[in-house]
C-alpha cells in the first residue's frame, strides 16, 4: 500500500534563523530556544567558515539546534532561498538573528499554520532604548519596528510560510532586492508575500502577538537611517513602484503625532529617499540603454 505523504502540519515548525551577525546568533540563543514547543532551530550563517563562527556553530548544536555555514556571503535572498529548497514541504518560520521569540508568539505562528494559513507574521517591537531627536515612529519602518498605532504588514524579520505553497506555486525571493554586504537593500520579504497573496495564499496577521526586533543600537545613528532611507527609495524604483514608494515613505515620515520635528524630519528622510529613486532609476535606464546598444549576433 503506497504511504501517505506527510503534510506540512505533521511535521514540526522549523524556525529558520538567515544569520549574518554570528555574535546576533550567540547573544539569542538560549532564549530563543527555550521559547520554542516541538519546533525545529536551524540557523544558516550567510558567511565564510572562521573559527567564531564554528565556535558559535557547535554551541547552538550542543543547546539543541543546528547551524550551518554557507562558506561565503551569497545574500539574503539567495540565504532564504536555501531555506525554501531545504524544507520544501514544511512551515517555516524565517527570523532575523537580531529578533527575540517570545513563546505566545511562537506558538500562534505555528497554530495559523496549521490551521491553513499560508503566509503569517507577527508585531514586530522594539527594544526599550532611548531614542535620538532624528527617531520618531515615522522611521520605524526603516529599523524593522512596528508602530504601536497602526496594523501591521508581514516583514521578513518575523514571517511565515507554508513552503509546499511556495513550491507548488514556483515562487522564490527576488535576488535583485537582496540585500548582500554592506548594501541595504530590501523588500525582497514583501515582494514575496505579495507573490503568494497573488497565487491565492491565505495571509494571517497577528498584530496582538510580537516579538522583539533587538535592533544594534548603532542603527540608531543617523547616517545609517539616511543610508536605509536612500535604499528604500533604490528598492521602490527596483520594484517599479517609484511614484507609489516614494508617496508611500512620505506618509510613513510626516505621520508622527508624537514629535513636533515630523515634517523637517520627512522633508529630510523623503529627500534622500527621493534620492534613491531617481538614482535607481538613472541606474536601470542605463543599464537598459547598454543593452540596446549591444549589437546582435
Amino acid at each position: 500500500m503506497e504511504q501517505r505523504k506527510s503534510e506540512p502540519a505533521d511535521l514540526p515548525m522549523v524556525v529558520a534563523i538567515c544569520a549574518f551577525h554570528v555574535e546576533n546568533v550567540r547573544k539569542h540563543l538560549h532564549h530563543n530556544l527555550a521559547q520554542l514547543s516541538g519546533d525545529e532551530y536551524f540557523v544558516q550563517l550567510d558567511r565564510p567558515v572562521t573559527p567564531a563562527a564554528e565556535e558559535v556553530a557547535a554551541e547552538v548544536g550542543a543547546a539543541g539546534g543546528t547551524m550551518h555555514v554557507l562558506g561565503a556571503t551569497g545574500g539574503l535572498s539567495a540565504s532564504r532561498n536555501l531555506m525554501l529548497a531545504r524544507w520544501p514541504h514544511h512551515h517555516v518560520m524565517f527570523v532575523d538573528d537580531d529578533v527575540r521569540l517570545d513563546a505566545k508568539a511562537v506558538t500562534a505562528v505555528r497554530e495559523s499554520l496549521r490551521a491553513g494559513a499560508h503566509v503569517v507574521g507577527a508585531r514586530l517591537a522594539r527594544p526599550p532604548l532611548p531614542l535620538p531627536w532624528y527617531v520618531t515612529s515615522g522611521q520605524f519602518h526603516l529599523l524593522g519596528w512596528h508602530r504601536d498605532d497602526r496594523d501591521i504588514k508581514i516583514w521578513g524579520a518575523c514571517m511565515a510560510v507554508d513552503t509546499a505553497f511556495a513550491h507548488a506555486n514556483g515562487l522564490s525571493f527576488d535576488m535583485a532586492l537582496s540585500r548582500t554586504g554592506g548594501n541595504l537593500q530590501s523588500g525582497e520579504d514583501t515582494t514575496f508575500i505579495k507573490m503568494m497573496k497573488d497565487a491565492g495564499a491565505r495571509e494571517q496577521l497577528l498584530p496582538d502577538y510580537s516579538v522583539t526586533h533587538d535592533v544594534d543600537p548603532a542603527r540608531l545613528t543617523l547616517r545609517y537611517l539616511l543610508r536605509r532611507a536612500y535604499w528604500q527609495g533604490r528598492c521602490e524604483a527596483g520594484r517599479d513602484q517609484a511614484r507609489a514608494g516614494l508617496r508611500k515613505e512620505w506618509d510613513r515620515h510626516r505621520s508622527a503625532p508624537e514629535s513636533r520635528l515630523r515634517l523637517p524630519l520627512a522633508c529630510l528622510y523623503g529627500a534622500v529617499t527621493g534620492w534613491g529613486v531617481l538614482h535607481g532609476l538613472l541606474l536601470r535606464g542605463w543599464a537598459r540603454y547598454r543593452r540596446s546598444a549591444v549589437p546582435a549576433g
